[in-house]
């Protein structure tokens, strides 16, 4: 007897050898220098030879001594972002529309390969807005979403799920807060939690039994104990050394200016004869997780000699760069914050049209045609975020591994979050990213899933190639790319999509791959619009 595959358990992979190798020669050495400096600092204290070591001994005892000082104020950072979340509920009626998007998702009968012919908004093809009625158990619609919903609990089969369970995880997904008892509840958030039910159980055509199931314990991502790894201060050190040279690089060498506006941190270049109105528009590059410039640092360096007749915005994240040192590193600027700001200094830099000058009337004269913004990975939260709010400002988008796409199936916060590493590959995603106290803060804590949600009605010429750009990669570590591009193609994405059928998260980026020659060929055709 054949089981639908939402009740097919997960069985967790066994750990390949080169797990083995990467802790070994790469996590260890690493993650093991805070307790090797507190056992050496601890044995020279209690033994007395302090004074009888040599300039050798002592310099190493000063580094050793340094290392278990910042080890106490690691923890005491950690300990602070283990705390409460700082996000308050959002907009419920945002929060609704939502929600009601997502189980939307996937109703309409689109072919993989087709054509949404259906709009929400005439301006902007998109999704269709069908009616949530309750499905088959058995409809393939129904057991497509049970199995990528199940993720959020672990990845149990569904049948496995009770209401007790499903209703925590809704309260936490609308309100960002444990649920209380149901005689406790507000009567107002007591409706919208049932309706959400409703609308899970109507497209799950399935009733949620009552009672509770432990083992199906859900994923509440910014109320879960926060996964952090201790780093050591030389490894910080080293970051913020390596930050400094390349800025220093980018600035003598590249051309570019380093800026702040408001706490927001920016390197800008602008060729001198660029002209806002008639040359080609800027690229406004958000870059993604992991070590910042240092790592991005191929990739704008290419943006500057491949493309040298337009200006170049890079924003500087050093919540998500390991920047431990900076003052913002565990205070990251919000969705309001920056699209605010950086809307302000995208208007003074002269690249888009100015409200007040089209209020006085003055629109005889070319105005400016706006931005090309692109964003890696994480960088398409940003890039989500200037969508949603300033869609006037972006003329054309450039999404390479984006993650803001489906991200309610839970796959992105199973398998960069909450899976056990099984390959050398995992374990470096792990512990040099993933658990790093800022990325982990943001990802954690800071984590407004309604805010970097970008369904594809939102993306202004969705289907028009000359505007919006597609990268992706199928074996992706971090993210389901074949979901996505199922959902992109399936709403119309042909011409406009790359994917890579043998790549990886970020090759995209390299010199000379293929991903990378697209980029460039995009950025460089003549912009129509």
């Amino acid at each position: 007897m054949s089981f639908p595959i939402s009740e097919q358990p997960l069985h967790p992979s066994a750990r390949q050898l080169s797990f083995y190798l990467v802790f070994i020669l790469c996590v260890f050495p690493v993650w093991s220098i805070p307790i090797f400096s507190w056992l050496f600092v601890l044995y020279e204290l209690k033994g007395g030879g302090l004074w009888n070591l040599s300039w050798h001994g002592k310099a190493l005892f000063t580094y050793a001594l340094a290392e278990v000082l910042f080890s106490i104020y690691h923890y005491n950072l950690r300990t602070f972002v283990d705390g409460p979340c700082p996000i308050p509920p959002g907009n419920l009626e945002e929060l609704i529309l939502a929600f009601k998007r997502i189980t939307q998702t996937g109703l309409a009968d689109l072919p993989e390969d087709g054509n949404d012919e259906e709009t929400l908004d005439v301006s902007r093809p998109g999704s269709p807005a069908v009616t949530i009625e309750r499905l088959s158990p058995t409809d393939p619609r129904a057991v497509d979403f049970q199995n990528q919903f199940r993720n959020w609990f672990g990845g149990v089969p569904w049948s496995q799920i009770r209401r007790k369970e499903m209703c925590t995880w809704l309260y936490w997904s609308l309100f960002y807060a444990h649920m209380p008892d149901f005689d406790k509840i507000p009567p107002a958030r007591l409706k919208v939690l049932l309706d959400c039910l409703d609308m899970v159980e109507k497209r799950t055509g399935t009733t949620i039994p009552d009672g509770s199931n432990p083992r199906a314990h859900p994923r509440l991502l910014t109320l879960d104990p926060v996964g952090i790894w201790w780093r050591p201060l030389i490894y910080y050190l080293l970051v913020a050394l390596s930050d400094f040279l390349i800025k220093q690089l980018l600035i003598r060498v590249g051309g570019m200016t380093l800026g702040t506006r408001h706490g927001l941190d920016y390197l800008v270049r602008v060729p001198p004869m660029w002209n806002a109105c008639k040359d080609p528009t800027p690229i406004v590059f958000a870059y993604g997780l992991g070590l910042g410039l240092l790592q991005y640092s191929t990739i704008i360096c290419s943006f500057l000699t491949h493309l040298p007749d337009r200006p170049l915005f890079v924003l500087l994240q050093p919540h998500i760069s390991q920047q431990i040192f900076h003052p913002r590193f565990l205070a990251p600027k919000n969705r309001k914050e920056t699209t605010a700001i950086m809307r302000q200094l995208l208007i003074d830099f002269g690249w888009v049209p100015n409200p007040a000058d089209v209020r006085k009337g003055e629109t005889d004269d070319p105005k400016p045609r706006g931005i090309t913004l692109a964003s890696h990975s994480n960088g398409s939260y940003v890039h989500a975020w200037f969508l949603k709010d300033a869609p006037d400002l972006v003329s054309r988008s450039l999404f390479i591994d984006p993650v803001t796409f489906c991200g309610w199936e839970g796959d992105l916060c199973l398998k960069f979050l909450y899976n056990r590493a099984t390959t050398g590959l995992q374990l470096i995603m792990n512990y040099f990213v993933s658990t790093e106290m800022g990325i982990a803060n943001l990802l954690q804590r800071q984590f407004d899933w309604t805010a970097n949600t970008l369904f594809f009605e939102e993306i202004p010429h969705s289907r028009n190639p000359s505007r919006n750009k597609f990268i992706m990669a199928n074996d992706d570590v971090v993210l389901c790319a074949q979901r996505i591009k199922r959902y992109l193609v399936s709403h119309g994405v042909r011409k406009g999509l790359y994917y890579n059928s043998e790549g990886q998260h970020g090759l995209a980026l390299v010199p000379g791959t293929e991903g990378f020659n697209e980029i460039m060929a995009w950025l460089k055709e003549s912009e129509q619009y």
